[in-house]
Formats: structure tokens, C-alpha cells, sequence
């Protein structure tokens, strides 16, 4: 009750007068605006009235519209008194039966607080995904587990396809760099041979001229020779070597790519399927539909048990306001507020007093109406008695008598 308390405290300090002027300049505009149409519309009614192309049958339906319409007003106008009467009631209540129709009222008016935020929270999810996640929530977390694992084993896939993409093209770049040592080997391997001719038809030109013995110098022409010679030809191989080592990797990398390209077919072509049948385009967005149906279900649970409390409550508003009196406690379930803040009392009694007057100038008009068009039925049958009959006719059903 500590917390009703502090309310009942915090409405009693503001000023009932603050919100009555408020609601007096609103009053007055709207009784000047009022007064100011009907006017016009009874001078309209008149001037029809007084239309001498009228028959004494559209006299008569007017007469019978403005009386069925008066006897209406009459019940409205006696509800809306017995709710002002029902105000005042409320506010000459002891503090114990206002202590108790408040603590009932700051239940309700929670209640109905609560049950606004639960039907605007989630609802992302269209009519159609949550009447898909009804049909289908036996399997929907099987769904989104075997989507997951799926989607992980596209990712490996991806991973595998860049690694091999990227040692493709590493061994491209080895293959590239050998092939331009071999060509370099060649090329040393000519550079020799011409110099090692060259050095021997030098030799045998000394020899012609200077007649000594270039059995010397041929043998160490020979030695390099052969010591370059074998240098070369080792290098040659394991270059040689190395290139075929390059193009069977190679060969091995398009195998496996093929295999990891069909790996991703058949992958691709499971997910689609699943992403077709739920509707999504990832396993992250099924689970948010997911969790947002599960909420919605929670949300729809709390409503139920809301709406047993409000039923609650509302039948103890009824039967506290009822031991003070109030003549019609039901229509204080709807509005609570009124209950607890002076200025909404206010305001519902402002409305209450400005429908009740606006009855009462609809009254009188329809009454003026009725006024006139007796008098143009009394003036229609004294100038032709005849037509006293037809007036009969079409008043007698409705017991009006002129």
C-alpha cells in the first residue's frame, strides 16, 4: 500500500482549480461554437419546414423523426446524469473506501500498461512467417542446427578453395622462376662451349706461330671445361628435377580443386534448399525469427495471465464502487486513471457536463421542430379537413397526438 500511498499523495497536491480553468475556456468556446450551430440548423429546419411545396406525409415523418429522436436523447441524457451522479459519489467517499477503490484502480491501471507494451513488442514477424513457425516449430531448431553446421562446412569449403587458389598460383610462380633457370644453365652452358673453342683455335694459332707445345694448355682447357661442365649439369638436373616436382604439385592442385569445387556444389545447392524452404537467407535470420516467435508465445502467455487478472480486478472495481453506491461501476474498468488523478476526474466530468447540455439544446431543438410541424399539420387539415385521415394513419402507430 506504500507505493498507492505515495500516488494517492502526489494527485491530492495538484490544484483541481488549475484543470478546472483549463477546462472552463475549452467549455466556453465550445458552448459559443455550439450555440452558434444550431442556430443555423433550426433556421434551416424552419425554412424547410415552412416550405409550402411540403405534403402533410413529409410534416408528419418530420414529427415522427424529432419524437423518436427526443425520446432517445431522454435516455442519454439520463445515463450521462447518473454518471455525473456517480462522480459525485466517488468524490464523497470516506478514506477508507478511497484507499480501497485507488489500490483496485493502480492494479488496473498497471495491468492495462503492461498489456500495451506486450502488443507493441515484437511484431517483426508477418502474419504468414508466424503462422510458417506454428507448422513447423517441431523442426525449427533441428532446422537451424543442421543450417549451421552447413553453413560452417561452406566456410571450410571457401577456406579450402582460397588455400588451394593461393598455392595454384604460388606454383605457377615456381614453375615460371625454373623454367627461366633452365633457360639461364643453357645459356651458361653455350657461353662456355664458345669460349672453350674459342680458347682452343687460340692455342693452335699460338702454336702455328710460336711452334711450342699447347698439350698443356689444351688439358687445362679440357679440366675446366669438365669441372663446368659437371657444375651445370648437376644444376640442370635438380632445376630440372624441381620443375617436374612443380608440375605434379600442380596437377595434385587441380585434382583436389575439382573435388572441393564439387564439394561446393553439392554444399551450395543443400543450403539453397534449406534457405527455399524456411523462407531466409541465413541461419542467423531463422534464428531471429526463432527467438522473436518464442517471445511473441511468451508475450501471448503473459496476456492470457494478464488478462485473468484484469477480469479480477475489474469484478473487485465493480463491487467496491457498487458498496458506495455508484450506479454504473462498470464503465470505470476503462477508465481507471480517472480514479487516481483529480485532473482526470476533471476532464471526465467536463465531457459528461458538455454532452449532457449538448442533449439538452438537441432537445429543444427537436422540440421547436416538433412545435412547428404540428403547427404545419393543424394549418395543412384546416384548409383541407380531408387530410385528417391520412395524419391519423401515420401518427396512430406512434401515439402521437396533435
Amino acid at each position: 500500500m506504500g507505493l498507492i500511498e505515495r500516488m494517492k499523495r502526489r494527485f491530492r497536491k495538484k490544484s483541481r482549480k488549475h484543470a478546472e480553468e483549463i477546462s472552463h475556456e475549452s467549455e466556453e468556446q465550445f458552448q459559443e461554437d455550439a450555440l452558434a450551430l444550431e442556430e443555423e440548423k433550426t433556421e434551416f429546419v424552419r425554412k424547410k419546414i415552412k416550405d409550402k411545396n411540403l405534403s402533410v406525409e413529409d410534416y408528419c415523418e418530420q414529427l415522427v423523426v424529432s419524437t423518436r429522436q427526443i425520446e432517445q436523447k431522454k435516455l442519454e441524457y439520463e445515463q450521462v446524469t447518473a454518471y455525473l451522479t456517480d462522480i459525485q459519489l466517488i468524490d464523497q467517499m470516506t478514506e477508507e473506501e478511497r484507499d480501497n477503490v485507488q489500490a483496485v484502480a493502480f492494479k488496473l491501471v498497471a495491468l492495462n500498461t503492461d498489456r500495451e507494451e506486450l502488443k507493441q513488442e515484437n511484431r517483426n514477424l508477418t502474419q504468414l512467417q508466424f503462422r510458417f513457425m506454428q507448422l513447423h516449430e517441431h523442426e525449427i531448431e533441428d532446422g537451424i542446427a543442421n543450417m549451421q553446421e552447413q553453413e560452417k562446412y561452406q566456410a571450410d569449403i571457401r577456406s579450402d578453395m582460397q588455400k588451394l587458389q593461393e598455392e595454384k598460383v604460388n606454383l605457377q610462380y615456381e614453375e615460371k622462376y625454373y623454367l627461366e633457370k633452365l633457360h639461364n644453365i643453357r645459356m651458361i652452358a653455350c657461353s662456355v662451349l664458345f669460349l672453350a673453342v674459342i680458347a682452343g683455335a687460340a692455342a693452335g694459332f699460338l702454336y702455328t706461330q710460336y711452334v711450342f707445345d699447347i698439350l698443356f694448355v689444351c688439358l687445362i682447357i679440357l679440366l675446366v671445361v669438365a669441372i663446368l661442365g659437371t657444375i651445370l649439369f648437376i644444376r640442370y638436373r635438380n632445376v630440372n628435377y624441381a620443375l617436374a616436382y612443380c608440375k605434379k604439385q600442380q596437377n595434385r592442385a587441380v585434382v583436389l580443386m575439382n573435388k572441393v569445387r564439387l564439394k561446393w556444389v553439392n554444399n551450395t545447392s543443400t543450403l539453397d534448399y534449406m534457405y527455399s524452404k524456411y523462407n531466409v537467407n541465413s541461419s542467423r535470420e531463422l534464428n531471429l525469427m526463432w527467438e522473436q516467435y518464442q517471445t511473441i508465445l511468451d508475450n501471448e502467455e503473459k496476456f492470457k495471465k494478464s488478462s485473468k487478472e484484469l477480469a479480477h480486478y475489474g469484478d473487485l472495481l465493480v463491487k467496491v464502487l457498487g458498496n458506495v453506491g455508484v450506479h454504473d461501476p462498470d464503465i470505470w474498468i476503462n477508465q481507471p486513471e480517472a480514479l487516481l488523478d483529480p485532473r482526470e476526474m476533471v476532464e471526465v466530468t467536463h465531457n459528461l457536463n458538455a454532452r449532457r447540455q449538448k442533449l439538452r439544446e438537441d432537445m429543444e431543438y427537436d422540440s421547436d421542430v416538433m412545435d412547428m410541424a404540428i403547427s404545419a399539420i393543424r394549418d395543412v387539415i384546416a384548409k383541407k379537413p380531408e387530410q385528417a385521415v391520412t395524419v391519423q394513419r401515420i401518427l396512430e402507430p406512434y401515439r402521437i397526438s396533435i
